[in-house]
């Protein structure tokens, strides 16, 4: 976690308005709802959109496993369409680092913002409800 999110994220969670599962894994995502086994065991949480943050480096095999394409050789940046930041699968969309592949230096917090807009944007030009 970057130094300059934790104070927000902690603060977030102690007032509850983030609820966060340390120690646990997501093990399943479902049309509305996720699974997640914690230490006390499977929780099942209702859920809308789910969220890969998969932290600095991408994780090619996690984006692999939901079928987004990556090229083998470097800088492997996963398929996308800059202008909606739609994946070669439909629905899904990546957003901050892991646009860059292994450049990891063009995207951070500060420039990819604009990312959650270009989704947003896409989702309401399809018809989707938010």
């Amino acid at each position: 976690m970057k130094y300059w999110v934790r104070p927000d994220i902690l603060n977030r969670i102690a007032e509850g308005s983030i609820t966060a599962y340390f120690e646990s894994n997501l093990t399943e995502i479902r049309e509305n709802e996720v699974v997640i086994q914690t230490k006390s065991g499977e929780k099942i949480i209702p859920n809308d959109f789910v969220l890969a943050l998969t932290g600095y480096r991408p994780n090619f095999e996690l984006l692999r496993r939901f079928n987004i394409s990556i090229p083998e050789e470097s800088p492997m940046i996963p398929h996308h369409n800059p202008e909606t930041m739609e994946t070669n699968v439909e629905g899904m969309y990546l957003a901050g680092v892991v646009c860059g592949g292994l450049n990891t230096h063009l995207w951070f917090i500060e420039n990819s913002r604009i990312h959650a807009k270009i989704i947003i944007d896409d989702i309401l030009r399809k018809g989707a409800r938010l």
